[in-house]
């Protein structure tokens, strides 16, 4: 028995190595959200801290609710560090993809001025 082989022309790997970059950036994109959308709740909750800080009279208080509403903060900082390395990736393969699509641009350009010049040539 013939072991299948399987032939692949250009647009083909063209079109896997699209659709793998497109893949990891979509998944980047969703990491970089996730921890966006961490951060900005975490900043909320500071925000609340310290809005409670400047209303109570209180000293032991208000040093509680400070204390609470940097460490929210701290917490902002850190999601929105985790956002760098997925930004990374998004903005790596978004250059990949540019560079896939100017491929395939110049690729079809190519095969529609070969068209144009077999007509000319039969013409």
């Amino acid at each position: 028995m013939r072991p299948f082989k399987v032939s692949y022309n250009k647009g083909d790997k063209n079109m896997l190595r699209w659709l793998v970059r497109s893949t990891v950036a979509g998944s980047a994109n969703s990491d970089v959200r996730s921890e966006s959308d961490k951060a900005s709740r975490k900043a909320n909750d500071a925000k609340r801290q310290f809005d409670y800080a400047k209303r109570e009279r209180d000293p032991d208080k208000k040093m509680t609710y400070l204390v609470e509403g940097m460490s929210y903060l701290a917490e902002s900082v850190n999601h929105v560090s985790n956002t760098t390395v997925p930004l990374a990736k998004v903005a790596f393969a978004a250059s990949l993809l540019v560079e896939n699509v100017q491929d395939n641009l110049n690729e079809q350009t190519n095969e529609i001025v070969r068209q144009l010049k077999n007509e000319e040539k039969s013409s």
